[in-house]
């Protein structure tokens, strides 16, 4: 027997708006002194961008040490440990890719509907399925288009929730690609 290595789902439009209806947020995963930094490795952050291809101007919210500039030398960035703090930057880009602070994931993601087009966040993809991250999505016009499964790095902490890359997208309301590229 031939065993696929990556299988992918559809998630139609509809399905999206009837899970995102609710009033009450979940209690958080994360910590709340934000002392969340984990940096992702050199090696995945290439996955990332050859798998998402993002074109136009680019943002890096919180760059950390750099491994996503790495690969993306044009990109612009912010880092609230070297004086520019993501949360109160202005301008419009059309992709911001990162690794989120799981601490202020929520506002890293309400900022990230009001600055650019497309954001793809490296998270735990449970993260997006809070009620209220949900409400928010759909009240900024966001959609998700596309959750990527991927092995959870082995410099990261191992959690028991799957890590993945999730693609929101400004004006979105398409069927949801959900690629599930781990191994077995």
């Amino acid at each position: 027997m031939i065993m696929p290595t990556a299988i992918i789902a559809i998630l139609h439009g509809s399905d999206f708006n009837r899970i995102t209806k609710g009033d009450k947020m979940g209690k958080s995963l994360s910590t709340k002194n934000g002392n969340d930094k984990v940096m992702t490795p050199v090696y995945l952050c290439k996955q990332i961008i050859e798998h998402f291809n993002p074109q136009g101007n680019i943002l890096e919210p919180c760059c950390g040490v750099g491994n996503f500039l790495k690969v993306m030398p044009t990109a612009d960035w912010c880092e609230i440990d070297k004086g520019k703090d993501f949360l109160n930057i202005c301008g419009y880009w059309n992709w911001i890719i990162t690794n989120p602070p799981y601490s202020k994931y929520r506002a890293f993601l309400n900022k990230s509907m009001e600055v650019a087009d497309n954001i793809v966040f490296l998270q735990l993809i449970n993260a997006t399925f809070y009620k209220a991250r949900l409400r928010d999505i759909r009240k900024s016009n966001f959609g998700i288009k596309e959750i990527w499964c991927i092995d959870t790095p082995k410099e990261f902490p191992q959690f028991g929730f799957q890590m993945g890359c999730v693609h929101y997208k400004k004006s979105y309301s398409g069927d949801v690609i959900f690629n599930l590229n781990v191994k077995p």
